[in-house]
């Protein structure tokens, strides 16, 4: 007799946030979101803080600019530099998690973790 698998659930998601210095609109995380779904987001937008970035629905973020950066640190916010993709710094620093992943936004998944994803998930719901 076979028992059914139970649902598996994701390690960790009170203890981790993922941090993502981004310029560009976040389209990439449809193909993370098997992976990132269940855990919270911070993302730092580096460049024009008048510009708009676009998140995926259905994630849990906070989005911070240099304006809010500036308006957070005051005079030491110019410890957190910017165009270089160093201003992650400022998610590690609002973090309140425990462990903390990095990822910038123009890392993709590759087509065999997709297909183990897939896989696996098939396995466990039958």
């Amino acid at each position: 007799m076979s028992v059914p698998a139970s649902a598996v659930t994701p390690p960790l998601t009170d203890d981790l946030d993922i941090v993502i210095p981004t310029i560009r609109n976040l389209d990439f995380l449809e193909q993370w979101r098997p992976f990132f779904q269940p855990y919270h987001l911070i993302i730092v937008q580096d460049g024009d803080p008048t510009k708009t970035i676009r998140v995926p629905d259905g994630f849990d973020y906070e989005l911070y600019n240099r304006n809010d950066i500036n308006r957070i640190l005051g005079p030491r916010s110019s410890c957190i530099s910017f165009k270089d993709s160093a201003c992650r710094c400022f998610g590690f620093l609002v973090s309140k998690k425990k462990y903390i992943f990095t990822i910038d936004d123009d890392c993709f998944v590759s087509l065999e973790d997709l297909q183990f994803f897939s896989n696996r998930e098939e396995c466990l719901s039958t």
